[in-house]
């Protein structure tokens, strides 16, 4: 039996117009029993049309889709659109407030605990609204990401391969139209079943998000990038209808993002040196980086290997690493003739 959602609003969502107001997340803690936690929500409705649902803050430490949400929200009119959005810039309101990957409530990762419960910690308590409340009212989720404090990533956007081969087509004619220098696919199941994207296909809803830069920090070329692709998409899908300006869409590169368990991960505990930047381009069993000891500086660094050829993707944007962590992503190109294939 599926409980309903704990988590209220004073927005009608069936409501023309725009609205801006909160989701209240009850909390009762030392500092405020019987509470709640403000998590900023809007939404735009304009007669028939796309509905969809533009969220970033899913981790409060990527931050380039926070910005790019609020400008947007702040933007947007009723008249500008057709159909309905709905627009969380940060989602995971206690992480975004205190710019952390997790929750300082209760210590979870949003994205790692998705179907979520009506009844959980805080942080379930919104995974289990974004997959009751929201997804049935949406019919393509816009979810954007970055590398966060840890990690650093080439400027991409990507969806999880589905199984329909129709909703597999229309996902990559999305990519293409938002543009972002590299497109990633995304295959295999390795922690993808607590996800915001699983539960979106389970939904049939169609699920793109992205990774916009990291390190803590914000990317302006990604920003600006997804600023304009988000206009593209909208206006693709029939959702924008105000006379935006929108570049055409740069050309983008497909790859396939490897397994998770195929990254490097750190072995030992030292300070991280990348052989490798983000874009170069490296062969299976050639030296990845290596580790350094700093307690004992006379000691052979600890040398790791790429298990798959390909670009690197990503990389850990802090150099103190420990046993465990993750280094390095590679991905592999796809082959023009199967995204045509695949988009015929």
């Amino acid at each position: 039996m599926t409980l309903p959602t704990r988590i209220w609003t004073e927005l009608d969502f069936h409501a023309e117009g725009k609205q801006e107001g909160y989701l209240r997340l009850p909390i009762s803690n030392d500092d405020s029993g019987g509470g709640f936690i403000p998590i900023p929500a809007i939404s735009v409705k304009n007669g028939p049309g796309p509905r969809l649902l533009l969220q970033a803050g899913n981790h409060g430490d990527e931050f380039e889709g926070q910005i790019m949400l609020m400008k947007f929200a702040r933007r947007v009119k009723a008249e500008d659109i057709a159909g309905q959005l709905f627009i969380l810039p940060g989602i995971n309101a206690p992480a975004v407030e205190a710019g952390r990957r997790t929750s300082p409530v209760d210590g979870a990762n949003l994205n790692r605990v998705f179907p979520g419960l009506a009844d959980g910690t805080p942080t379930s308590m919104i995974a289990h609204f974004l997959t009751t409340e929201m997804l049935p009212r949406v019919t393509h989720v816009l979810d954007f990401h970055s590398g966060g404090r840890s990690m650093e990533f080439m400027p991409s956007a990507h969806i999880f391969r589905p199984d329909d081969p129709v909703k597999y087509a229309e996902g990559l004619r999305i990519l293409r139209t938002f543009g972002m220098p590299k497109s990633l696919i995304m295959e295999g199941r390795t922690g993808h079943e607590q996800k915001f994207t699983t539960v979106c296909q389970n939904a049939g809803v169609l699920h793109m998000s992205t990774e916009l830069g990291g390190g803590g920090r914000v990317s302006l070329p990604a920003l600006r990038a997804a600023e304009k692709g988000l206009v593209r998409v909208l206006k693709d899908l029939g959702a924008l209808k105000a006379d935006w300006d929108a570049e055409p869409a740069p050309t983008t590169t497909f790859y396939r993002r490897q397994n998770h368990r195929k990254n490097v991960f750190a072995t030992a505990r030292g300070i991280f040196e990348p052989f490798f930047d983000l874009g170069e381009w490296v062969e299976a069993g050639q030296p990845a980086c290596a580790i350094h000891f700093s307690e004992t500086p006379w000691r052979a660094p600890e040398v790791l290997t790429f298990k798959e050829s390909g670009i690197v993707l990503a990389k850990r944007a802090i150099a103190r690493v420990q046993i465990g962590d993750g280094l390095l992503i590679v991905g592999q190109p796809l082959d023009d003739a199967e995204i045509c294939l695949a988009l015929a």
